[in-house]
C-alpha cells in the first residue's frame, strides 16, 4: 500500500511540474473584455518556444478565411462589422462577386458567419514588383453580426505623424503575433486548423530584412534570431498583431512576402498599416475602431488613394521576394477570373 501510494504521490509531482515548464514557456495575455476591439472570447495564450502551433478556439475573433472558387486563398482581418483587411496580391485579378470570407471559427473553410464581398478597395499605388502599398480592404456584401461571441474585430494602430517620421513603429525588438492558415514549412501543405506564431520586429537596415525591403516607411520586417519561426505560402493577408498597453490586440502588419520561410537568412516582410491609418479611415468612412485617439493626418500622403476593383490584369515578376499566399513552393500564379493556372520556376517569383 505504502509504495502504491508513493507511486501515486511521484505522478502527481511529474504532472505539477510538468504543467509549471509548459507555463513557463507560455506568454498569456489576458485582453480588456470591455473594449470595443482588440479582444475576443478568450485570452490568447501563446508558445515562446516552439516554431508554431495551432491556436486555441476563440481567441482570434477577427482572423478569416478568404476563398476564391470554393479554393482557400488568403487570410484577413476584421477591422468592422462590414469591412476586412488583407493584402492587395491577394485580391489583384479577382473581381468582388468571387470572394468568400469565413468569420468566426479556426477551421479554414468553416465560419459561424460566412459573407460574400461587395467591394474591394485595392490601393491605387500598390506595386506588384516591390510589394509597396500591399494592402486592400474588402466591403462585406451583409455586415457580421458581431453580437457573436466568436467573431470580433480588432483595434487600428492610431500613431502620430511625429512618430511615424522619427523611425519605425512598432518599435524594433517589439513581440507581435502572427496567425494565419498558411503552410507549415516551405512547399508543405495547408493545415485545417488556424496556426499562431510569435515574431519580433526587425530593423529595416538588418541583413535579414535589407534583401526583401523596398521602402521601410510602409513595409517592415519581423522574424527571429536564428530563424525557425516565420509566416509561410497562404499566410498572406492575415493579421501581424501587438498587445497594446490598453491590454488590446493592434493590427501593426499585414502579411504579404518573404523568401523561403523560417529561413535564418531571412525575415518575412509586412505592409506597416500604421501608415495607412488615414486611408483605412476615409474609405470605410470611419467605420473602425483604433487602440487610441485619431490622429489627423499621415505621414506619407502616397498611402492615402484607392481604386475599386471589378477586374484586373495578372502581373508578374521575376522579383526572388515570394508572396505569402496559397503558392506551391516556387510557383507563379495567374489569375484569371475564377480560374488559377500554375507555371513551375526554378527560382522564387510571386503572383
Amino acid at each position: 500500500m505504502k509504495t502504491i501510494r508513493s507511486s501515486h504521490m511521484l505522478q502527481i509531482f511529474i504532472i505539477i511540474l510538468l504543467t509549471l515548464v509548459r507555463l513557463s514557456y507560455q506568454t498569456l495575455y489576458a485582453c480588456n473584455a470591455s473594449a470595443s476591439c482588440g479582444c475576443s472570447r478568450n485570452s490568447a495564450t501563446v508558445s515562446r518556444i516552439v516554431g508554431g502551433e495551432t491556436a486555441n478556439s476563440a481567441t482570434w475573433g477577427w482572423a478569416v478565411s478568404i476563398s476564391i472558387a470554393n479554393s482557400y486563398l488568403c487570410g484577413g482581418s476584421i477591422i468592422s462589422s462590414s469591412w476586412i483587411i488583407t493584402a492587395a496580391h491577394c485580391a489583384e485579378g479577382f473581381t468582388a462577386s468571387q470572394f468568400k470570407v469565413y468569420a468566426g471559427s479556426n477551421i479554414r473553410y468553416s465560419g459561424t458567419q460566412t459573407r460574400t464581398v461587395s467591394k474591394v478597395i485595392l490601393h491605387s499605388e500598390y506595386k506588384s514588383a516591390t510589394f509597396v502599398n500591399d494592402i486592400t480592404l474588402l466591403k462585406l456584401a451583409s455586415p457580421l453580426d458581431m453580437s457573436d461571441p466568436y467573431v470580433r474585430s480588432i483595434c487600428l494602430p492610431s500613431v502620430s505623424q511625429a512618430t511615424l517620421s522619427a523611425g519605425e513603429w512598432p518599435p524594433v525588438g517589439t513581440n507581435v503575433v502572427a496567425v494565419g492558415w498558411g503552410r507549415l514549412s516551405e512547399g508543405g501543405s495547408l493545415p485545417s486548423t488556424l496556426q499562431q506564431v510569435t515574431l519580433q520586429t526587425v530593423d529595416y537596415q538588418a541583413s535579414t530584412c535589407t534583401p526583401t525591403m523596398k521602402d521601410w516607411h510602409v513595409q517592415f520586417c519581423a522574424g527571429v534570431s536564428g530563424g525557425g519561426k516565420d509566416t509561410c505560402q497562404g499566410d498572406s493577408g492575415g493579421p501581424l498583431m501587438m498587445f497594446g498597453s490598453k491590454n488590446q490586440w493592434i493590427l501593426v502588419g499585414v502579411t504579404i512576402s518573404g523568401i523561403g520561410c523560417a529561413e535564418a537568412e531571412y525575415s518575412g516582410m509586412y505592409t506597416r498599416v500604421a501608415a495607412y491609418e488615414y486611408w483605412i479611415k476615409s474609405n470605410t468612412n470611419d467605420s473602425t475602431s483604433s487602440s487610441t485617439s485619431l490622429s489627423s493626418t499621415t505621414s506619407f500622403p502616397s498611402t492615402t488613394s484607392s481604386r475599386s476593383i471589378t477586374s484586373l490584369p495578372c502581373t508578374t515578376s521575376s522579383s526572388y521576394n515570394q508572396a505569402r499566399d496559397t503558392t506551391a513552393s516556387s510557383p507563379m500564379i495567374h489569375s484569371h477570373g475564377n480560374t488559377v493556372e500554375t507555371t513551375t520556376f526554378n527560382v522564387f517569383v510571386f503572383v
